[in-house]
């Protein structure tokens, strides 16, 4: 739970009060704590205290631990957390938790040799561009942003760009996650990367978005999409979605909220069936039935059945 809860913390964030790694330990994921667990945080924090300042003898914690003069100031009692809010000093005087960088690595290796998926942050940004973004795609335990912000890193802006670019085209089960991917790094080279992204603007895959990172940048003189361009792109935007959000219907009901299906959206859905993408049945499929718009989602199933009778 410590590593879980402090590995790819923030800098400064790295510190957990005892009290809360306890909390972590016995009170239900979302639940307030009751008086019986908070006696059970008391007890966890209790028990820990001595088993951590062991781990700290081994170098694989920084450890401050429970003040002893707080039981003293509780009549020879357990100390009680959670009772009253407690500034910032008094909080550390019930023990602060800290994993060392051979404690990281420690539990790292114990989580790999359990079959546990544990990758170190970067470790899919040492290779190129196409490597970084399969990776990503699909490794199932990653912190995308970590790993694109490290591959950014030090490069030059330009030529990243392009490398980011040209490995986002395909029409692989991945394709669409990688282009998602490849804004998310086009906006972390900044402003710099735009050369890159004129280059593109007419190929069929990337100038779709390469329109709206523009037009996000602040560019005025953006070419307005063919019809074609702009059905494709939004298909493609979607399916990135879909395949990002793990099936979280909340969040796909909010993109599709947002679909610019405006007036006749029998006509709209008589045009995207059309489109020529391998994910265009799923979005149908997906907008069919999130779709809060009965007449809106009527049209998008009947829509997924001719995209999947033509194909």
């Amino acid at each position: 739970m410590l590593y879980e809860t402090t590995a790819f913390a923030d800098p400064g964030n790295e510190t957990v009060p005892l009290g809360v790694l306890a909390a972590l330990l016995v009170v239900p994921e979302g639940e307030e704590p009751s008086e019986e667990l908070l006696g059970d945080i008391t007890d966890v924090m209790v028990a820990l205290d001595p088993m951590l300042g062991d781990l700290a003898e081994l170098g694989l914690l920084d450890y401050r631990p429970i003040d002893p003069e707080l039981f003293d100031e509780e009549e020879g009692e357990e100390p009680v957390v959670g009772e009253a809010p407690l500034d910032e000093e008094e909080s550390a005087r019930f023990g602060l938790v800290r994993l060392t960088p051979l404690g990281q690595y420690g539990i790292r290796q114990w989580l790999l040799e359990d079959g546990y998926d544990a990758p170190l942050v970067g470790d899919l940004a040492q290779g190129d561009a196409a490597e970084l973004l399969r990776g990503v795609c699909e490794s199932a335990n990653v912190l995308p942003e970590e790993e694109l912000r490290v591959w950014v890193a030090g490069r030059e802006p330009l030529p990243a760009a392009r490398e980011l670019l040209a490995a986002a085209r395909g029409d692989d089960a991945y394709g669409p996650l990688r282009r998602m991917l490849c804004v998310s790094a086009l906006n972390l080279l900044g402003a710099e990367a735009e050369p890159a992204v004129r280059e593109v603007l007419d190929d069929p895959e990337l100038g779709g978005s390469a329109r709206a990172w523009l037009s996000a940048l602040g560019a005025t003189d953006v070419p307005v999409p063919d019809r074609t361009m702009a059905l494709w792109t939004v298909v493609d935007t979607f399916a990135a979605q879909l395949l990002d959000s793990g099936g979280d219907a909340a969040l796909l009901r909010e993109l599709v909220t947002d679909l610019p299906v405006k007036g006749d959206p029998a006509a709209w859905f008589g045009e995207l069936w059309r489109v020529d993408h391998p994910y265009t049945a799923d979005v149908l499929e997906a907008i069919g039935e999130l779709h809060t718009d009965r007449a809106v989602a009527k049209e998008a199933r009947k829509a997924a059945f001719k995209a999947r009778s033509k194909g």
